[in-house]
């Protein structure tokens, strides 16, 4: 049956410092040389921050969903594309090994997995002031602008929640038709499931062809994401 899991860290503190956010140089000698170049091209330090957090987080979900050590995961950057990750040489695709996907926003990091399924997620954090609507008539269908116009007309947060609850799915699911195209030519044209979460900090959406339900999420802290990577890094 497929499953699939997906672990958040706040790493405001962190990616928020601006210019101040020095990236440790033991942390991101855990890297592969092709994502040691990418975050090296970053010209801004958070988003240099959130790139090396994400593909920390990604390291620990991917040996929790496995039986992989940190040293056998393989990653692959491909410009304007997700990464080719093995894990001891097998493709992480959701089939033999987990598949992973992974999303940020404003300092929040979300990885997922998914074994037996291809897996897409989305992370987004409000902003206060952000012209929604305006995003809406770039990004949505007519279908979609119809049935948010529908959502809570005398209640701004409620049509806050609905933008953002769209938003996310439609993030989730590219990522998740992306992956299924490349790897499960079958799970391409089965209907997804969308799972949603609403926390006081964020929104989240995994698209998997897990049933409603049975997704798991976890939230993790920085400091304990950043311990687990030294201890591993020591040990390897």
């Amino acid at each position: 049956m497929p499953s699939s899991l997906a672990w958040i860290v706040d790493g405001r503190h962190m990616v928020q410092a601006g210019p101040r956010a020095a990236i440790p140089a033991h942390l991101a000698a855990l890297l592969s040389p092709s994502e040691r170049s990418r975050l090296q091209g970053f010209q801004r330090a958070p988003r240099a921050c959130e790139f090396l957090l994400g593909r920390l987080l990604m390291r620990r979900a991917l040996m929790q969903g496995s039986a992989g050590r940190l040293e056998e995961i393989e990653v692959e950057e491909r410009p304007g594309y997700a990464p080719i990750v093995r894990i001891a040489g097998v493709l992480a695709d959701g089939v033999a090994q987990p598949a992973v996907s992974l999303s940020h926003s404003r300092g929040w990091i979300a990885c997922a997995i998914g074994m037996g399924t291809p897996i897409g997620v989305d992370i987004e954090a409000p902003l206060a002031g952000r012209d929604l609507a305006t995003l809406a008539g770039h990004a949505f269908t007519p279908a979609e602008l119809s049935w948010l116009a529908l959502q809570a007309k005398d209640d701004a947060g409620a049509r806050e929640d609905a933008f953002y609850r769209l938003w996310c799915a439609k993030e989730a699911e590219y990522k998740y038709r992306h992956h299924a195209g490349e790897h499960h030519a079958l799970a391409a044209s089965v209907p997804p499931t969308l799972h949603h979460e609403r926390q006081p900090h964020y929104h989240l959406c995994i698209c998997s062809r897990v049933e409603a339900g049975q997704h798991r999420s976890e939230e993790i802290a920085l400091e304990a994401l950043l311990e687990w990577t030294e201890s591993r890094g020591s040990s390897a």
